[in-house]
């Protein structure tokens, strides 16, 4: 074998830009959908008759409390599942697949391994409940005015771009 002696490769790392991690988040939903949301649509489905009529539907689950009773525990486990996906990856990985093919990477903003703790503090915007889902306002207000997420600066992470030089 020949040993060439070339110089190792070097990677810098940068702020991941938006539009990256926006369509790293696309790619995200989609596996989600495809594996975790589609497996409960027939079930979904079969409970509630999909109309286009959006006050049909609501006349029918007002009409019909014990439908609601039953599909909120369905719609509590997928949360979970969905929750679960982003902070295993990102605990474990430091990346979510979409991440992955963008070449995105969770860092801390001082360069010690992400804690669990982190992980989940940054994802708390995807719980559907109140005070959380206020973050769903505020947390794209805040990155749209500062250029960083809130969730990132209350949990001191952000992704970054890795960059072969």
């Amino acid at each position: 074998m020949v040993d060439l002696n070339l110089p190792k490769e070097r990677k810098m790392q940068a702020n991941a830009p938006s539009w990256k991690r926006a369509f790293s988040f696309i790619l995200d939903f989609f596996i989600i959908q495809f594996i975790i949301i589609g497996p409960f649509t027939g079930v979904i489905q079969s409970k509630i008759p999909m109309t286009s009529d959006f006050t049909q539907n609501y006349s029918l689950l007002e009409s019909n409390p014990n439908l609601i009773n039953d599909l909120i525990p369905m719609f509590v486990v997928m949360f979970l599942l969905v929750f679960t996906y982003f902070v295993i990856f990102e605990y474990k990985m430091n990346q979510t697949p979409g991440k992955m093919l963008f070449k995105l990477k969770l860092i801390s903003d001082k360069k010690e391994k992400i804690t669990f703790l982190k992980v989940v503090l940054r994802n708390l915007a995807a719980f559907p409940v109140f005070p959380f889902s206020l973050l769903w306002i505020i947390d794209p207000m805040y990155l749209l005015f500062t250029g960083q997420r809130l969730s990132d600066k209350l949990s001191k992470t952000w992704y970054v771009e890795e960059i072969v030089i």
